[in-house]
């Protein structure tokens, strides 16, 4: 079993009935990631489309080169790295934990604004506390979610651009967890949806490696 599948399974699953985990560990599948690409293809990509629809041109073309792969057209380095660059960076910043962290920006200005010793200062600078507050939360929470997004989706795209390129399924192992992650992230707010998600996700990918269990004929 490819060291990808089990790491899957594991957080598609991670709320799931142990049945849909055994499901998945039960397929003989060969090391070839053409199962993934069918999974991207036709479970992953559209979920995150019905999600991201601004970004739905971004997604398109990177559905087009998943669905090239699973017919054994891998794909260059370069080409891989250009078309999931843009996706991971809208991915990341969307599954970024953006109120809370406004949240708790915004309460820790509140504290600064209101201490006696800087009431002058806020006051002539921004009228009161709670305009400073904002102003401050916001300006260091999008600062936040682009230096995490620009973080994340660098490293996830190097490595899974050269997984997805010379077919390296240790190399694949290494981000499908983290990128699991984010799909669902990016596409759900409360944890009901994170779970219905995980399940859609974990679902599809179960079809997919039963479809081709044994082999990778077309």
């Amino acid at each position: 079993m490819p060291r990808w599948l089990p790491t899957l399974a594991q957080v598609l699953c991670e709320e799931q009935p142990d049945v849909l985990l055994q499901m998945i560990y039960r397929v003989d599948e060969p090391q070839s990631l053409r199962p993934v690409h069918r999974w991207q293809a036709d479970v992953v990509l559209p979920m995150l489309c019905e999600a991201l629809p601004k970004h739905r041109p971004a997604l398109l073309a990177l559905q087009s080169l998943h669905q090239r792969a699973a017919l054994g057209l891998s794909g260059r380095h370069g080409e891989w790295r250009a078309t999931l660059k843009p996706v991971l960076l809208a991915l990341y910043r969307r599954a970024y934990a953006y109120d809370a962290a406004y949240a708790q920006a915004h309460a820790s200005a509140m504290t600064y604004g209101l201490a006696p010793t800087n009431t002058a200062m806020i006051a002539e600078h921004f009228g009161d506390a709670e305009a400073f507050a904002v102003y401050y939360a916001q300006l260091n929470t999008d600062a936040s979610a682009t230096a995490f997004a620009q973080a994340h989706a660098a490293a996830n795209v190097e490595i899974s651009s050269r997984a997805f390129a010379t077919d390296d399924a240790d190399a694949y192992a290494q981000v499908c967890a983290a990128s699991a992650r984010v799909y669902v992230w990016a596409c759900a707010k409360t944890d009901e949806e994170r779970r219905t998600l995980f399940n859609h996700l974990a679902e599809g990918l179960v079809r997919h490696l039963q479809s081709h269990p044994t082999g990778e004929t077309t």
